[in-house]
């Protein structure tokens, strides 16, 4: 296979602890987890999940020479492992923390310009990324104000350009929609598609389901310190116990009841919906749609909600 076919992990993390001083329990427990390149990847859990000792570790907050590590324990980012490399993968991630990161005092574009020189860009190039930043956040009305004035989407908003100074190749979002107007929220999630359209990878934690359903290509739902399962969210929410039917011609009564032998059977005038009962295979509820009389013309699995899967997968609210 041609190495362009998939893009490749951008991230990986193999099997790493991690405790804080003078605690008892670990924070994170064995964690191994892969964040494909160019991707939106989703990383959800209840509040002291370990979301954000993991995000602090892969940005260099902590330092993964304090993990307590097994043999084989890693972090690699983009070919970087640490802590040999942890120079050059700070200097690719950008952090957008969910607490704002700037000078109330300072305008926006002061508070830019001051961060550009903490990060060093070329003179040359500061005046371009400043106005790339505030193109994407949607801050050319504000810029000249002191950031103090700004609405709570506005200093989301400021947060997120800050992060994105440096031109990141890794950008970390932590909860960016958090208690924000529509129009902000509007902004930032059409700033996130728009980078990631251009090649660059978000990680983004939320406690909205909708909005990592509707951005996010990968997720990861962690607790108590370990991840509980990983997959593409297309596959996440793929319902295999679900079967939506297109038949040629609508279902007679008698089909129906017939059908509840394998589960739920729903009749919408277009569509039946097959909730199938445990141990129902696929071939066995076609060949009892074919006894009943049912042509059917067309079919797939039918979908599950994110909301859904993370209760299973955690048994609790994501605010708890």
């Amino acid at each position: 296979m041609n190495q362009h076919d998939s893009p490749s992990p951008i991230v990986i993390v193999d099997a790493i602890n991690h405790y804080y001083s003078g605690a008892a329990v670990a924070a994170l427990k064995n964690i191994s987890l892969t964040i494909t390149e160019g991707c939106c990847f989703g990383l959800l859990g209840p509040n002291g999940a370990g979301k954000t000792t993991l995000i602090s570790l892969l940005t260099g907050i902590i330092s993964p020479q304090k993990s307590v590590q097994t043999p084989q324990g890693r972090i690699q980012i983009s070919g970087f492992d640490y802590p040999s490399g942890a120079a050059k993968i700070k200097a690719i991630s950008g952090l957008v923390p969910q607490d704002y990161a700037f000078y109330p005092a300072l305008t926006g574009r002061e508070n830019l310009q001051f961060f550009a020189g903490l990060y060093k860009i070329a003179t040359a190039d500061v005046v371009a990324r400043i106005d790339y930043c505030v193109a994407v956040c949607g801050l050319e009305n504000v810029l000249d104000q002191r950031a103090a004035t700004y609405s709570g989407g506005i200093k989301r908003r400021l947060n997120i350009a800050l992060g994105l100074l440096h031109n990141p190749k890794i950008l970390y979002l932590d909860e960016p929609t958090v208690g924000i107007d529509a129009q902000s929220r509007y902004f930032i999630l059409q700033a996130i598609q728009q980078l990631k359209a251009s090649g660059m990878t978000i990680v983004y934690t939320s406690h909205y389901m909708e909005e990592v359903e509707q951005i996010c290509d990968e997720v990861a739902i962690i607790d108590h310190g370990e991840v509980l399962l990983q997959a593409s969210m297309a596959a996440l929410l793929q319902n295999e116990r679900q079967l939506v039917i297109t038949p040629a011609q609508p279902p007679l009564p008698e089909a129906l009841a017939l059908l509840q032998q394998v589960g739920v059977a729903v009749w919408d005038g277009e569509h039946l919906t097959l909730e199938l009962g445990d141990g129902r295979t696929l071939s066995e509820v076609l060949v009892l749609a074919e006894g009943a009389g049912i042509v059917v013309n067309k079919m797939h699995f039918g979908s599950s909600s994110l909301e859904h899967i993370y209760l299973q997968a955690t048994h609790r609210k994501l605010r708890q």
